[in-house]
């Protein structure tokens, strides 16, 4: 008689575990490179984070320098400073004697 213990079928069970752990080993790996490409979108959205700040700061100080440097040139252009150098230069306000007055010349062709 047969030994009831002893008995194997001949088939597929072997290769079913194959194809199973095939199977789980490729959705392993699929989760971790969903993963790690979730953590690099937000390492990278951490970092453009950053340097949207960083380039705020520096927008805030360049144009805090700007608003000094415009405010230092209108002080350099102030006809009152101007006339301050002037004076301290020698320059003097024209007399009537120092005025001379030119007539208007008209060009050959010209058209009035």
């Amino acid at each position: 008689m047969t030994e009831s213990g002893n008995i194997r079928i001949k088939g597929k069970p072997n290769s079913d575990k194959t194809f199973f752990s095939l199977r789980l080993f490729f959705l392993c790996l699929l989760v971790i490179c969903i993963a790690l490409l979730y953590i690099r979108i937000k390492v990278e959205t951490i970092k453009f984070g950053y340097e949207i700040s960083e380039n705020t700061k520096k927008e805030q100080h360049l144009l805090r320098g700007n608003l000094l440097l415009q405010a230092e040139c209108m002080e350099l252009k102030s006809p009152a400073r101007i006339e301050g150098i002037a004076r301290e230069s020698g320059f003097r306000f024209p007399t009537q004697d120092d005025v001379i007055f030119v007539k208007e010349k008209t060009v050959i062709g010209e058209i009035r």
